[in-house]
């Protein structure tokens, strides 16, 4: 009798303890904390979205940023075509001998032992005005060696694509054999200056 009631007590004890295994078992799937898996995938995607979040970010930036400097409203067309005009009138004036050549006649009085050089100088450029041109007359020896200069200012303006007369009279070396004409020097004409020269 004691033997048989001590397999009982044991069938009774395994079968708790497999219930408990079942229930334990059941808990884990159910209702145990769980944890989310990521995959290769999602992983990818996630790190996309954030950096599509931080380009988004940095444009914004930068258009809040241009939005606070250009302030200014649009040029007008009138606006831009006086500022292109003013480009050109600066490039022009500050390169007058680009724009500027001259031709001339020479004769010789032989009663007073003068030379004389007449001619134009002749301004190509589009809106500048130049003036006190500075020409420069150089004596050359038969070895075409310069035995001296001397140079002539003609105090006129000289508008754009128009020319202006000079003319002046002088004396050369005895030894003198040719001459070399040139212009070397001009200045640029400030509208403002005779504006300023005026008021005062």
């Amino acid at each position: 009798m004691s033997s048989g009631k001590s397999i009982s007590w044991t069938k009774v004890l395994i079968g708790a303890a497999i219930g408990l295994f079942l229930i334990g078992l059941l808990y884990k799937i159910a209702g145990g904390p769980r944890q989310d898996q990521v995959t290769k995938e999602q992983a990818q995607a996630d790190s996309l979205r954030q950096v599509l979040r931080q380009t988004q970010d940095s444009l914004q930036q930068a258009e809040a940023k241009n939005r606070k400097v250009n302030v200014s409203p649009a040029e007008t067309p009138a606006q831009k075509e006086e500022r292109l005009r003013n480009e050109l009138w600066k490039s022009e004036i500050a390169k007058p001998l680009d724009f500027l050549s001259l031709d001339y006649d020479y004769s010789y009085h032989w009663f007073w032992s003068e030379h004389e050089y007449k001619g134009q100088i002749h301004n190509s450029a589009s809106i500048a005005t130049f003036m006190n041109m500075e020409v420069r007359v150089t004596f050359l020896s038969a070895t075409r060696t310069a035995l001296g200069s001397k140079v002539f200012t003609v105090y006129k303006y000289c508008a754009p694509n128009s020319s202006v007369d000079f003319k002046f009279v002088t004396k050369a070396p005895a030894d003198y054999k040719y001459h070399q004409v040139e212009l070397i020097r001009a200045v640029g004409y400030q509208p403002n200056e005779e504006a300023e020269f005026n008021e005062q």
